[in-house]
Parts: structure tokens; C-alpha cells; sequence
């Protein structure tokens, strides 16, 4: 592997950066009972929007049965309910609970004080700059 090329040294250091990130995420989500792909989901919906769960099978590159087993997990938990699309009912989405939203919104309050160890190297300017330009990316990729 050649490390000298450029793409090649941001490629591993984006993954290096993400795999931490994500490593944090999991335990903070295990402190609340959550496996590392039921928190990954909770965190992913949006209390105004319910997702599709096709769209969660796209994001995490799995087959629907996998969504179905992790959707499972949070319905039995209370924090997320399966709906029909009011526009077509053949489509299954994923609604928060209010369960759900408090305990999303605990999570990530709890890994907004602890991302210190994330952004401790950056300005407080290049830490607002690395958030505008991750989130611009996210929203440009969100499956449909």
C-alpha cells in the first residue's frame, strides 16, 4: 500500500478519525442498554420525518432482514414504533417515540461533553469549519 499518496493518507486517517468516533458512540450506548447498531439507529432518526426502513438498509449496506432485527430490538424497548407510509403502504417507516427521543437526546448530549477527545487538536474556528463541511457532506449522501 502505497502511504505516500495523498488520497491514500486521508483515506486512513478518515477511517482512523470515524472508527474512534464511532468506538465512543458504542459505549456511550451501551451505558443505556443499546447494542452499537440499535444506538447508531436511534441516533439516525429524526422525531419530525419517519425514515424508511429501506433507507436504514441502504445506509448500513445490509440486508432488510438485518433492519428488521435491529428495529425489533427498539420497538421492544419502546423507543421506536414501525408505521405504514401514509402515501404508499407497501412502505414501512420508523417513527421515534417519545421514550426514544428522550433517550437520543441523552446520548447525544452525553457524547457532545465528552467529544473533547475528537476536536482537543482543532480550533474552536476549524472545529466549527470540520462540523459545517461533515454535515454538508452527510446531507449531499443521505440515502433517498
Amino acid at each position: 500500500m502505497n502511504h505516500a499518496n495523498p488520497g491514500t493518507k486521508f483515506y486512513l486517517s478518515l477511517l482512523e478519525f470515524l472508527l474512534s468516533a464511532k468506538q465512543h458512540m458504542v459505549a456511550v450506548g451501551a451505558e443505556y442498554g443499546l447494542s452499537s447498531i440499535q444506538a447508531v439507529t436511534l441516533l439516525l432518526l429524526d422525531e419530525n420525518a419517519p425514515r424508511p426502513m429501506k433507507s436504514l438498509g441502504l445506509l448500513f449496506h445490509c440486508d432488510a432482514s438485518n433492519v428488521t432485527g435491529i428495529i425489533d430490538g427498539l420497538e421492544q424497548k419502546g423507543l421506536v414504533a414501525r408505521e405504514n407510509d401514509p402515501r404508499d403502504r407497501r412502505i414501512k417507516t420508523i417513527r421515534i417515540c417519545p421514550a426514544g427521543r428522550r433517550l437520543q437526546q441523552a446520548i447525544t448530549e452525553q457524547l457532545a461533553r465528552d467529544n473533547g477527545y475528537l476536536f482537543d487538536p482543532l480550533s474552536v474556528s476549524e472545529a466549527q469549519q470540520f462540523v459545517n463541511i461533515v454535515e454538508k457532506l452527510a446531507q449531499a449522501k443521505r440515502p433517498a
